[in-house]
């Protein structure tokens, strides 16, 4: 009994029904959202998106032959490994412990036949297995008349939606996979014995998903503004805007690509507690929070400037195909990866109409082509054993980590000399009284990406360069060191 029970308002049967059970009743369980996390025919979409996104164009003609042939054929189009499906461990648990006390226990789910049958040989422990085939789509009233048919003694089933209602109305007894709220409805219905608590997705997991954290990348926007030692509210305000539709687009493909990558995501050592890899949040939900943001990020885009809004979209496009299939091409990668950073500086020029240095742009782009190499090295020291066994998403082996950190040390020095040059520029000549101090920041910077660099070769660096900046007091000081630096360079001494 759990926590629910002193609320359920369950009784115990009448003796006389005591009296005619014999045995102890089939144990029957569903498979999406109940054994499971997720929906299997989600993760087939998923897999149909990342691998044959043009074959996703003939499920409505599918869906109008029925769910059930929908469920077929999209599982056949797919190879679904049960050992990366985010399981409910305290339902294997109880299954698993009802199997050994010589109970019968039987897998009955809507999920594809084929698909179920995968799940119940990785599981082990299901006596039987009835799920979606010839057209028919086992749910909700279709599933109890199948139970009430194969089991007039009785059963016990355990699920976890509103359509488990139908079943919960034709079985013994319930266990319910979910919240209080849906435990009350099935105790209307029949006795519940045992409730395993769901806990919905709060606002700190879907920060998670959306990769609240990662705005931080689009104070970029503002570095033209500031550069061009710009006052004026107007351009100020335009690029406030564009920081929120940048943050609004990034979440969205933050969340598309966490779809495409989320079987590899899961066997890594720290992505798999990403919340779409968790299934802490639903892949469905996922998809439709991920193309409401987008549309909504491209459509304001537009209304606020042509320009930014061809830039923005550039910059999703770049990163749908970066995420289907440049992330898996050697090198390239990290070149489109550090890219980002650069694309977010290119539209903060254009949205607040600032003119933007040349040698600054190319600063950027050889500065975080160094911290994309760190990242990737990073992850090819973590991850070793899934780079050798080709999940990991990348191209890779763990053989190139040398040769990616003599790239990315190598950017690291060339963005300094470019820094070095842009200090001579005829654009900081027109903007500083006294330009050569900025050349103290060369130092600083390379500092900087060096510490980075020798995090990563420790093992040290878990995450994003970026992101790691944001929390760590050392990537302040420096900080301030160089807004010192850049204050001398504005006042003419004597």
């Amino acid at each position: 009994m759990t926590r629910f029970m002193s609320t359920l308002g369950h009784t115990a049967p009448p003796r006389n029904e005591l009296n005619s059970i014999v045995q102890t009743p089939v144990l029957c369980s569903d498979l999406d959202g109940t054994l499971i996390k997720t929906d299997l025919l989600w993760e087939c979409v998923v897999l149909l998106l990342k691998a044959r996104p043009w074959v996703l164009l003939l499920i409505p003609l599918w869906l109008l032959q029925g769910r059930a042939v929908l469920k077929r054929k999209v599982a056949e189009r797919v190879d679904l490994n049960p050992d990366t499906l985010p399981y409910r461990h305290d339902v294997l648990e109880f299954l698993s412990e009802q199997k050994k006390a010589g109970r019968t226990v039987i897998l009955v789910t809507a999920a594809e036949r084929s698909l179920a049958d995968r799940v119940a040989a990785h599981v082990g422990f299901f006596t039987e297995v009835y799920a979606t085939q010839d057209k028919i789509n086992l749910k909700g009233t279709a599933k109890a008349n199948l139970l009430t048919s194969k089991f007039p003694e009785g059963f016990e089933y355990i699920g976890d939606s509103k359509s488990d209602l139908a079943v919960w109305k034709a079985a013994r007894a319930a266990y319910v996979v979910g919240d209080e709220r849906l435990a009350r409805r099935a105790a209307t219905l029949t006795s519940v014995k045992q409730a395993f608590t769901v806990q919905r997705p709060t606002l700190e997991t879907w920060a998670r998903a959306l990769r609240g954290h990662h705005w931080a990348k689009n104070v970029l926007l503002f570095l033209p503004l500031i550069l061009a030692h710009k006052v004026q509210l107007y351009p100020w305000l335009m690029s406030s805007a564009g920081f929120v539709l940048f943050g609004l687009c990034a979440s969205s493909l933050y969340l598309l690509n966490d779809l495409l990558d989320l079987h590899s995501d899961r066997a890594h050592p720290w992505k798999s507690a990403r919340p779409l890899a968790a299934g802490e949040t639903s892949i469905q939900t996922g998809l439709l929070v991920s193309v409401s943001l987008i549309a909504i990020a491209l459509g304001f885009g537009f209304l606020f400037s042509i320009s930014f809004g061809l830039v923005l979209t550039t910059y999703a496009v770049l990163t749908v195909w970066y995420s289907l299939q440049i992330k898996r091409v050697v090198l390239l990668d990290v070149f489109v990866l550090s890219s980002f950073y650069t694309i977010r500086i290119w539209a903060g020029g254009l949205i607040s109409g600032t003119f933007l240095s040349q040698w600054f742009l190319a600063f950027s782009l050889f500065f975080f082509l160094s911290l994309a190499m760190a990242k990737r090295y990073s992850e090819l020291l973590h991850a070793e054993e899934l780079v050798k066994s080709g999940n990991s998403g990348r191209g890779y082996r763990p053989s190139d980590r040398e040769l990616i950190s003599t790239l990315g040390i190598g950017s690291c020095f060339s963005s300094v000399v470019i820094f070095a040059l842009y200090v001579h520029s005829q654009e900081i000549l027109s903007l500083y009284r006294r330009p050569a101090p900025l050349l103290l920041i060369c130092p600083v910077v390379l500092y900087w990406l060096s510490r980075v660099w020798l995090r990563a070769h420790r093992g040290e660096l878990h995450e994003d360069p970026v992101t790691l900046a944001m929390r760590d007091p050392v990537s302040y000081l420096l900080a301030a060191v160089t807004l010192a630096i850049i204050a001398i360079s504005m006042v003419r001494l004597g």
